[in-house]
């Protein structure tokens, strides 16, 4: 597994694998943070440190993209 540079961040990955597995499609960033106890900031702010590091990708512009690549 990928070593994240903070809990939080692997939390949020996750909650996103988790999500995503229950309902078979990814979860809003809201869901996510509801998942994890944390603000819908916060979550965004570390989603865009995930994709910064390549762990997760989304499509621009579109809701409920977010999907983890490793």
């Amino acid at each position: 597994m990928t070593a994240f540079r903070t809990e939080a961040q692997a939390r949020i990955v996750r909650a996103l694998r988790g999500l995503t597995d229950d309902v078979g499609y990814p979860p809003s960033i809201r869901e996510i943070a509801d998942a994890v106890g944390s603000s819908a900031s916060t979550v965004a702010y570390h989603l865009r440190a995930l994709e910064s590091h390549g762990i997760v990708t989304h499509a621009p512009h579109r809701s409920r993209s977010y999907q983890v690549l490793l």
